[in-house]
């Protein structure tokens, strides 16, 4: 038997747990779901500013939460969603990837076309914003052959088969990736628009805030836009923000090719090929864990309430929990990791802001070292939002 538990903000209903409260600082079982899920056959959890995702084994995805812009996709607007229906619009289509900014939503089907809703107040749906103001319902790009979808705080990006990567939305900080004729930033593109000076074929695309990065075939991280934190992974008191995309070095990942990314906010995370993960950013809600020359403890939350000594760290730095990290979810800045090596049960850890209970271990208090979450069963997923989490679990 599998059961999804949801814990943090909810104060749109994002936890789809049936009632809008202001945080569930302790991991709570859905309990109703719609006829047409099975908890078994979800696949991936993941939120925006106040709403939330589910895609299943079967490509349906079922929204919830904040709906103020139509962003949950069920063609309603203006009121919170406090359990999980099914997005309207889709049917036929089968589903494999959704992403969510602050107020906008953005999937990708398997035949590679990209399907955008919710608020459109800065391009971010890829339409112009005078003719769509938002939509309640998805509304399919003139696009093909995608294969990664990402949303940032107002803005989208996405790669292509052939390695291509095309965004659209806000780029005041860069995170576009454009400049106009008179050599400026493109602070607002409101339909798809090809990146160029990209080096090498693009395999995925992740978003922060105001920050996007990619994957290439080569294992190589590019990135480019806000980088006020270091989430560039370069110096922030050199570089406010950078337009082109740049390589962030190789020797930061241990000279490993990197196979996956993740991002929140303002921080991102990197899995590389041995299985070592990478974290650097913001650090100031701690986010980024203990540096390496910290010391490690992740059993014990006796220093969870330490004051981070650093606001940010632009170098990238090998995440250790003493076991096999085998996938990360980032929230805007907390973080969850699902970590356990062959043959065991996996188990959750979580650190970084915890204000709204999103780290689950019952309090508000930021976390500055990981910490065990208890759930009643073995770990199958996780996934989280702005300020609130999920997990599923296969009951004992």
């Amino acid at each position: 038997m599998t059961a999804l538990y949801a814990w943090g903000a909810n104060s749109h209903g994002q936890l789809g747990l049936g009632f809008v409260s202001e945080q569930v600082t302790l991991p709570t079982r859905v309990e109703d779901l719609p006829d047409n899920i099975s908890e078994a056959s979800i696949r991936l959890a993941v939120g925006g500013g106040g709403h939330t995702f589910l895609l299943t084994a079967q490509g349906r995805i079922f929204g919830a939460g904040w709906n103020n812009n139509g962003q949950v996709g069920d063609g309603t607007h203006g009121r919170s969603v406090p359990g999980f229906q099914l997005i309207r619009g889709l049917e036929g289509h089968h589903m494999i990837g959704v992403a969510c900014g602050w107020s906008h939503s953005v999937a990708l089907s398997r035949s590679g076309q990209v399907w955008v809703w919710g608020s459109n107040s800065h391009g971010q749906l890829g339409l112009p914003k005078d003719e769509v103001p938002f939509s309640s319902l998805p509304i399919c790009l003139d696009l093909t052959n995608v294969v990664s979808v990402a949303a940032g705080l107002r803005h989208t990006a996405v790669a292509t088969r052939d390695g291509r990567a095309y965004t659209w939305g806000q780029g005041h900080r860069g995170q576009l990736g454009h400049i106009d004729s008179e050599g400026q930033v493109v602070k607002l593109q409101p339909i798809p628009r090809v990146m160029d000076h990209i080096e090498g074929k693009v395999l995925s695309v992740a978003c922060g805030q105001n920050t996007t990065y990619a994957l290439t075939a080569e294992g190589h991280v590019l990135a480019w836009g806000d980088n006020k934190w270091g989430q560039l992974a370069h110096d922030p008191r050199n570089v406010a923000y950078f337009t082109c995309p740049l390589t962030i070095p190789h020797n930061y990942f241990g000279g490993e090719r990197v196979t996956w990314l993740r991002a929140g906010w303002t921080h991102c995370v990197a899995g590389v090929a041995s299985g070592a993960v990478y974290i650097w950013g913001r650090a100031d809600y701690g986010q980024l864990g203990p540096s390496e020359d910290e010391g490690e403890d992740s059993g014990s939350d006796t220093t969870t309430n330490e004051v981070p000594a650093m606001r940010f760290r632009y170098i990238p730095n090998c995440l250790n929990l003493n076991k096999r990290i085998q996938v990360i979810a980032c929230g805007s800045e907390h973080n969850l990791a699902l970590i356990g090596g062959a043959g065991e049960d996996a188990s959750l850890f979580t650190w970084g802001w915890n204000e709204h209970g999103n780290c689950g271990n019952g309090t508000t208090v930021n976390i500055n070292r990981p910490v065990k979450v208890t759930l009643p069963g073995s770990l199958r997923v996780i996934g989280a939002g702005s300020g609130h989490s999920f997990a599923l679990v296969k009951l004992f």
